[in-house]
């Protein structure tokens, strides 16, 4: 069985080069059939429903890319440090998501769960034109400062 620290390595080089193609060839070695995944709009499981979900962003998004800051793990777990860069087809502007996964492996070295943390209140809702305005509002309320 590969190492945590094998795995993050790999998974590194997965989604930095992430295309496609990619959801086909290199996801059947990395993800377990049953894998589970979790991020703030979707919590699915199973394999044809993670390459699901990153097919819709490759439709959806124009360039979009991942680069991964940092990663560690322990034993069976281990996290990813995170950006997404992309632009919206509707826009030009280049958009980027800032995020951390956690990712456990089965006992095969296989990605059994993927959970994605990230802001949507700062990276979606607060660019939408009406909510905008009200979430800064909250978020300037809220702040210590």
């Amino acid at each position: 069985m590969p190492t945590i620290a094998q795995v993050l390595e790999r998974y590194k080089t997965l989604f930095e080069n992430l295309n496609l193609h990619s959801l086909e060839e290199d996801f059947l070695q990395v993800f377990s059939a049953d894998v589970t995944f979790k991020d703030p709009f979707n919590q699915v499981r199973g394999l044809t429903h993670l390459q699901h979900i990153f097919q819709d962003m490759f439709s959806s998004l124009e360039q979009p890319q991942f680069r991964i800051l940092d990663f560690a793990g322990c034993n069976n777990s281990g996290f990813l440090e995170w950006q997404l860069t992309f632009k919206l087809k509707a826009q030009g502007a280049t958009q980027l998501i800032q995020g951390v996964s956690k990712i456990t492996i089965n006992p095969h070295g296989q990605v059994c769960s993927h959970i994605d943390y990230w802001d949507t209140g700062e990276y979606v809702y607060a660019k939408v034109p009406l909510l905008g305005p009200v979430i800064r509002l909250i978020n300037k309320r809220l702040s210590s400062q």
